[in-house]
């Protein structure tokens, strides 16, 4: 299992996406499109990962 994390806007989603070759996250330029885990499964012939889009992380105030 594979969970990306980081600030919101990083490119977490499109990763995701690329990664599976398919849209499976949203990516749009507003911060927090993402506001739920999103999981995704990444297959080949000798493994499968799941990996999992998290929500931007913000800094406390």
């Amino acid at each position: 299992m594979v969970s990306l994390i980081g600030r919101p806007n990083v490119g977490k989603s499109s990763l995701l996406n690329r990664i599976l070759g398919s849209k499976v996250s949203i990516v749009s330029r507003r911060p927090q499109t993402t506001w739920r885990e999103i999981d995704g499964i990444y297959t080949n012939d000798s493994a499968q990962i799941v990996i999992v889009d998290s929500p931007g992380l913000h800094k406390r105030k």
